[in-house]
């Protein structure tokens, strides 16, 4: 049956082709009045809701065949669609699947002017569209990754009567300024902008009042040319020749109210949905969406909105579910992945809430540590199995338990490393959450950082080698004592496992800029030369080190094009192109004991 079906489409597209027919509208048409054949299911393309402004928004709607009314999968995408085996999946499993174009993109009416300033009001009025449907219950769900996930965030706090539950995947850009994390977009790190990411996403995807963003010819060699230039607030106009909302990113501070109008969680915003949250351990967002969890937890105004666990897989940015049981790689490490059947998964949790059937909800979070081989379980975060464990840098690139300086009480205090970090020489980035350079070397995940190490601008710490293996699950909390010469700087620090045989795989990475020492809302001048005590909680991981391995830890002031640079000059850091080469030291020992605790597994 099949293999007539095919044929007979090709004939019919050869026909219609030599009558005059585009080959692509020919194609739709033909897929469209196969597909309860092919797939046991019915579409209707770019049925236009309207919004409650008059804008229509262009959706297409996938059921199974018959009339039945359906629990509804609510999606909604910048990109132009999803992939069809998502669409296949749930209806396959008894759901009506919505796709649908947000406003200003592609089929849909109005203007697009930032990702989500109008996601609330637009979901709100989707879904009192769908319960309205013939084919539909009264029961709705969200469900995607990415912009997918975020978007589905922003909507819960809209409160719904009918929006019960949903899947966010790799979305703690919502996060807005929730626990002060102050993470638009999941482009902003404790203040720092994440320039590849922001620069690459709203290049390429974020063209104002376009239906889809006409990138130039030779976007991706712009993309390349154009990184490193000054002043980051030039360089998008470099490589498109539209407006884009990179701009606007940076010209306004974090603590800005005008964050509040393009949607972003706030940390009043209450919610009635029943939320899993999911991602991946070498995703950007990863330490957002513990803290979306919990906040979405605490404020929850419907009892089913307490519920909200956190699942998190090994991989990188959406990746979740991709990876097979076996020896994986994730950058350039490999390692024994057990697998989870993430589908099933799916449908449970969408069953339980959405169909009401008796399925078992996830754990409160569930995560697989790397090189364990085994997934976990746990009801709090960290683990109530795990203990904070203290290592001090040291002198001599020492990473010790102990805070002596080799039993000199002469070198009580005022012991340093110093590294010169110029601005136009920054660590390149090697490995880590990169996303969107288009550069081949800008590989995602953990990959081996012996070329950064010779460095005379990162500080390395390593540990003896350990005598049994150790497995860290949870934030590794750094505090360093710092001092610059300069009005401002960055510290970045990377943590890594240095193999045996030498390699060196980067795990978490984060940054401090000095000027928000005492937080983001309360950013403070630096006086050069005076020694500073900052903190920096790295994103989570769950991971072992392996008996014989060394624990190691990278300090540095940048990591570019990950992250901008810190220009050092004190002034506006992304419409400034003055630069200062700044000397910038960590202190050990005495009153300045440069340190990171670590929460260690240490029973099952």
């Amino acid at each position: 049956m099949k293999v007539f079906l095919i044929t007979s489409s090709l004939i019919l597209i050869a026909i219609l082709a030599v009558l005059g027919y585009r080959a692509d509208d020919v194609k739709l048409w033909l897929g469209d009045i196969t597909l309860p054949m092919r797939e046991n299911m019915q579409r209707a393309r770019n049925v236009m809701v309207p919004m409650r402004d008059g804008v229509r928004l262009a959706t297409d709607v996938y059921r199974p065949l018959g009339d039945e009314r359906r629990p509804v999968i609510y999606i909604r995408t910048t990109y132009g669609g999803i992939e069809f085996s998502t669409v296949r999946h749930f209806v396959k499993h008894n759901y009506a699947v919505i796709v649908q174009h947000v406003r200003g993109r592609f089929y849909s009416e109005g203007r697009y002017k930032s990702p989500y300033w109008t996601a609330k009001q637009d979901g709100y009025d989707t879904i009192d569209w769908l319960v309205e449907q013939p084919w539909s219950t009264d029961k709705i769900g969200t469900f995607g990754c990415s912009y997918l996930g975020e978007s589905q965030i922003i909507l819960a706090a809209a409160n719904h009567p009918n929006h019960i539950a949903m899947i966010a995947s790799g979305a703690g850009g919502a996060a807005g300024k929730v626990k002060d994390t102050f993470g638009y977009f999941g482009v902003f790190e404790n203040g720092v902008l994440n320039l590849a990411s922001s620069l690459g996403w709203f290049t390429a995807e974020g063209a104002k009042d376009f239906k889809v963003t006409p990138r130039p010819d030779d976007y991706e060699e712009r993309m390349r040319s154009y990184m490193d230039y000054l002043p980051v607030s030039g360089i998008a106009d470099k490589i498109v020749p539209y407006d884009t909302g990179f701009d606007d990113l940076i010209s306004h501070s974090p603590t800005d109210t005008w964050w509040d109008d393009e949607g972003y969680t706030h940390p009043d915003d209450e919610f009635s949905v029943a939320t899993l949250h999911i991602n991946d351990w070498f995703d950007q967002t990863a330490h957002n969406t513990f803290k979306l969890a919990d906040h979405m937890a605490e404020n929850a105004r419907h009892p089913r909105a307490k519920s909200q666990p956190v699942l998190i897989a090994p991989g990188v940015h959406c990746g979740a579910g991709k990876l097979k049981p076996g020896e994986v790689t994730i950058g350039e490490m490999s390692f024994e992945y057990a697998g989870k059947d993430f589908g099933q998964t799916y449908i449970d949790w969408f069953d339980h809430w959405l169909k009401d059937k008796p399925t078992d909800l996830p754990p409160t979070f569930e995560y697989y540590s790397i090189h364990s081989g085994v997934w976990n379980t746990s009801k709090q975060w960290p683990p109530a199995s795990t203990s904070n464990q203290r290592f001090y840098f040291m002198p001599d690139s020492r990473l010790a338990q102990e805070p002596d300086l080799n039993g000199n009480p002469e070198q009580s205090g005022g012991v340093y490393d110093e590294f010169t970090y110029d601005p136009l020489d920054p660590v390149p980035t090697l490995g880590g959450p990169i996303c969107c350079t288009y550069r081949p070397e800008d590989k995602p995940g953990p990959l081996d950082q012996r070329p950064l190490k010779s460095r005379q601008d990162v500080l390395v710490y390593s540990s003896e080698p350990l005598e049994q293996d150790m497995e860290l699950v949870g934030n590794a909390n750094v505090v360093l004592y710092v001092s610059t010469s300069a009005p401002d700087t960055d510290f970045t620090v990377k943590m890594v496992d240095q193999y045996p045989d030498g390699r060196a795989f980067n795990l978490q990475d984060g940054v401090v800029r000095l000027r928000y020492r005492n937080g983001i809302e309360n950013p403070s001048s630096v006086k050069p030369g005076r020694i500073y005590r900052v903190e920096l909680e790295m994103r989570p991981i769950a991971y072992r080190f392996r008996k014989g391995h060394r624990l190691e830890f990278h300090i540095s002031s940048s990591n570019f094009p990950r992250l901008a640079r810190n220009l050092n000059t004190g002034k506006d850091e992304y419409s400034d192109s003055e630069t200062f080469v700044a000397t910038n030291r960590v202190y050990f020992g005495g009153d300045t004991p440069s340190s990171v605790a670590l929460p260690i597994k240490t029973s099952e």
